[in-house]
């Protein structure tokens, strides 16, 4: 996310990119060599900062946003996952293959839902309230659909 917000900013934005995802790397980094996963949450504010700060003055919904949220969805998880890792535990492989699906499942049912925000923005600004209200209706039942299937045995 730090080397597209750096990519895809103005020029007079890098250097917020830059320190913003510098940060994040920096943090991450630092959580999962030190185990300490109350890093985390703050490398992920570091480098969702260094995003929205690239995008201030921008009146264009960025396309990719449900990407970058997917993104940081997926740092975060593997960052929390790695930084609480005790080698001397040995694990399952059912339970390591069980986690691996179920952060799978949740970063792309947060990149559908994102894109179908992003849709339902985009119809929104040229459309009516009635069109908005059943987008936000669709996304939200998407969301119950996901959420349930999870929960199924």
């Amino acid at each position: 996310m730090a080397a597209y917000a750096l990519l895809a900013s103005r020029p007079a934005l890098r250097p917020a990119a830059v320190a913003g995802g510098g940060a994040g790397i920096g943090l991450l980094a630092a959580a999962v060599l030190l185990r300490q996963p109350r890093l985390v949450p703050w490398a992920l504010a570091a480098a969702g900062g260094g995003y929205a700060a690239t995008r201030a003055g921008v009146h264009v919904v960025d396309g990719w946003a449900a990407l970058a949220g997917a993104g940081l969805l997926l740092a975060g998880e593997l960052g929390f996952w790695s930084a609480g890792d005790d080698p001397r535990i040995a694990v399952e492989g059912s339970l390591l293959r069980r986690r691996a699906l179920t952060t799978a499942v949740l970063v792309s049912a947060a990149a559908l839902v994102g894109f179908v925000l992003l849709g339902v923005a985009a119809v929104a600004a040229s459309s009516g309230l009635v069109v908005a209200a059943a987008g936000v209706a669709a996304a939200v039942a998407a969301v119950g659909l996901v959420l349930r299937q999870l929960r199924a045995p």
